[in-house]
């Protein structure tokens, strides 16, 4: 989805429907497309809460459930990973801010719900034996694969995904994801801005602004 000036309110809610779903109708990710001249990584960083902040909002009106960090970091990344949910609450969101690069990489989503529909005589028999990390042959998932190239120095990227894992208690469904670099540049860099939102209780004291301050304000970019 290119971003052209629309609100960041507006955003959240076409983005809140995707991610936030409730059935396999819904792809679990957005990809939202930034252009690279209109944006400092400053302001490309302030969107990124910002878009946290109106999620929260809708996620406590639809589920009682505000978003609270469980990380929120600076890094270059130019490793593969396997297809995977990251380590956060059973009930979580990702959101990924990729400035601009000259490295080739691809990010590719699993929809591992449609995957345990089909695969499976129930959903449970997959779910009972779920792991954070996919170990099995990644060909059983490619007809639920969905892949996003990132390589472009002219755009800002920001994809956001339903972290979840598939307990009975979880509201939303998750997604594997995992990053394809195509080909590294340890010359050059891959920056990659990450954050895990855990869904937690509206009346939960978080350090969630303290967190936002240092995040917007830093240097520091972790390997």
């Amino acid at each position: 989805m290119k971003i052209e000036g629309e609100p960041i309110k507006q955003i959240a809610n076409k983005s809140f429907k995707e991610v936030f779903r409730t059935s396999t109708q819904a792809h679990g990710f957005v990809n939202l497309v930034f252009k690279k001249k209109n944006i400092t990584p400053y302001q490309f960083r302030s969107i990124m809460i910002n878009l946290k902040k109106e999620l929260s909002k809708l996620s406590v009106s639809k589920f009682n459930k505000k978003l609270s960090y469980h990380w929120l970091v600076r890094f270059d990344q130019q490793v593969s990973t396997p297809f995977h949910v990251d380590n956060a609450s059973e009930q979580s969101i990702l959101i990924l801010g990729y400035e601009p690069s000259n490295i080739k990489s691809e990010l590719h989503i699993a929809d591992y719900y449609s995957y345990a529909n089909e695969a499976f005589e129930t959903p449970e028999d997959y779910f009972n034996h779920f792991s954070p990390v996919f170990k099995d042959n990644e060909g059983v998932l490619l007809p639920f694969i969905s892949k996003i190239k990132l390589a472009n120095n002219d755009n800002y990227s920001i994809i956001i995904i339903n972290n979840s894992s598939p307990k009975l208690d979880v509201e939303t469904l998750g997604v594997f994801h995992k990053a394809l670099i195509i080909k590294e540049d340890l010359s050059t860099s891959r920056i990659v801005n990450s954050m895990v939102l855990n869904l937690v209780s509206k009346d939960k004291i978080t350090e969630d602004q303290q967190k936002e301050n240092n995040f917007l304000n830093t240097n520091l970019i972790s390997k």
